[in-house]
Parts: C-alpha cells; structure tokens; sequence
C-alpha cells in the first residue's frame, strides 16, 4: 500500500501554483479588477456559517485579505479586524473598497504571515489564501499561535469525477491539479488537527466561450501554458466531456468551496 505524504504534496503543488516573474503581482490585480467589473461578488454560504459562529466583541485576524471579499462582512459583524495582506496592488485595492464600504474598524498590515508582528485575536480566518504557501505547517502554526478560540480556512474542493482531474491523472500522475481542500484536510490530520468541516451545497459549472478557450483554461489549470505537448489528449478529452451550450462549453466540474475549521486548545500540537 503506497502512503502520500500530504503536506509534501501539498508544498509540491504550492510551489507549481506560484507563478514567478518581476510582473506576478501586476496580473493578480487585474485578474481581481476583472471579475469585480459591472457584477457584484456572489455570496459566500461558508463566509455566513463563520459569521454565525462569532459576535460582537470577537477581534479576527485574517490572513490574506485579498481585495476585502470576507473583511468587509466580518468587519460589521465583529469588534475588530486586523487584515494581513502582503500584496501592494490587492492592499490598495483593499483600502478603497474598505473606504467605500464605510468600515473603519479594519487594520491593514502590509504582510504576509511570515514575518506578521501582530497580536493574538479570538479568531483567525484564511479564505483561498493559503495556496502560495508551500510551507502549509508553517501557515497553520501561524494560525493558531494568533487564534485563542478557533481557525477558519475556506478552500477549493474539486470534484472527483472532474475533467482537470482526469487529465491531471493522466499528464502528471496525480488527480490534484493544485492545492485544495482534500489535501488539506490530510495534512491537517497528520499535524494532529481533526478539522470540522461544511462543503457548500451550490456547485458552479464555468463555461468557455469558444472550444479554444477551453483548451487554454485545461492548459493553465495543467500548468502547460506554453506547450502543446499534450494538445491532442486535451482536445479530445474536451470534445468528449463538455457540454456545448448557447453561452458556449459548460465544464462538468462543478466549483464548490470547503469550510476547514478546529479549536487549536483541543486538537494542535507541537510538530
């Protein structure tokens, strides 16, 4: 029987989700600026769960704030937010939309969380900011060491009967395109957290507008921008999977998120 170490899968699919060059931040941005034109952010049922679960004087810490999705709504509901986000383009971003939203009990700390000289909070949150940190045990420990009752990370889930997947399997040997909630959750349990966890119930099926454009998004998923090596089992794995609709191919993976979240007093441990 074959044994995966999951925190070494996880730093390995990490470090191939980081993408390198001096212009990385600049493409983040704009990819943010994009989806935030002309539409509003969708709802967030695991964001509610978390915000169920905390009150009033609850101060949070949240890593990886990105352009504010979850400081915003935590920040009307709780005390006190200090939002880690080490990214120039995504924290200016952030102040304006915090000063837009009218919220002035949020701290922005221009860090990421190696390094972050902040305080202890009740509560530490991460939402799909931990996938550029191959070193998960380090991101974790960070966590609870700044969490006296309970840590939240929000992950992607994929499916298991996916596309990506099927082709990740068959070009890199592995159904884990990137890191994701499942890896997660294994590395999780063998640093001694029993993570709780919620997977939202709506699945989102993204479509491409052109059969092309598929095949550019299986690519970047794959990690193949560039290459055509493997064009020929992509296009007929495509041809065979998608749904041609008026809009376009609709993908059978369905885009579903995952609630990771324990009391570092009952689970952690030193390791």
């Amino acid at each position: 029987m074959s044994y995966t170490d999951w925190l070494e899968l996880w730093r390995e699919l990490a470090e191939a989700f980081i993408k390198p060059g001096p212009h990385a931040d600049e493409g983040m941005v704009e990819r943010y600026r994009a989806q935030d034109r002309g539409r509003a952010l969708p709802g967030d049922s695991l964001l509610d769960v978390v915000l169920a679960r905390i009150g009033a004087e609850t101060s949070v810490l949240e890593v990886g704030a990105g352009t504010g999705r979850w400081t915003i709504p935590l920040a009307r509901v709780v005390r006190q937010v200090t939002a880690l986000e080490p990214s120039a383009g995504l924290g200016a971003m952030l102040r304006a939309n915090l000063d837009e939203a009218g919220v002035g009990n949020v701290t922005v700390v221009p860090s990421g969380w190696q390094g972050a000289d902040v305080a202890p909070h009740d509560v530490a949150v991460a939402a799909h900011s931990m996938y550029t940190s191959p070193d998960l045990t380090g991101f974790v420990r960070f966590m609870e060491a700044h969490a006296r009752a309970a840590c939240y990370m929000e992950l992607r889930i994929p499916p298991a009967d996916g596309v990506i997947g099927e082709l990740s399997r068959r070009v890199h040997g592995i159904v884990h395109d990137s890191p994701n909630a499942v890896i997660a959750f294994n590395a999780l349990y063998e640093m001694n957290i029993c993570a709780n966890v919620l997977i939202e119930d709506e699945a989102r099926h993204p479509t491409s507008a052109t059969f092309e454009e598929a095949v550019d998004r299986a690519r970047s998923f794959l990690r193949l921008d560039g290459s055509s090596a493997h064009d020929e089992l992509i296009r007929a794995t495509l041809a065979e999977r998608l749904t041609p609709t008026a809009a376009g191919y609709q993908w059978p993976d369905g885009k579903r998120s995952a609630l990771l979240w324990w009391e570092p007093s009952r689970w952690s441990s030193p390791g």
